[in-house]
């Protein structure tokens, strides 16, 4: 079974210090279009509404499909 292509971006130290954290969550805010900036707004916005990191796992189906939606493959 073939992986489709991860996406090629680069997170700020910012946001990799951040503690909603979240490589695949990361990607998929990529991959919908939203800029690193945006990406710290919306973590620091679930930050003080008290949400957790999303932690999407690649072998799950739902993020598979997600994956393959936002990158078109």
């Amino acid at each position: 079974m073939t992986m489709p292509p991860r996406l090629n971006v680069r997170p700020t130290a910012a946001l990799k210090a951040h503690p909603l954290w979240s490589q695949t969550d990361f990607e998929y805010f990529r991959g919908k279009g939203y800029s690193n900036q945006q990406i710290l707004e919306f973590w620091d916005r679930d930050l003080r509404l008290g949400c957790q990191p999303l932690n999407w796992k690649p072998t799950d189906a739902k993020y598979q499909h997600s994956l393959r939606r936002i990158t078109r493959h």
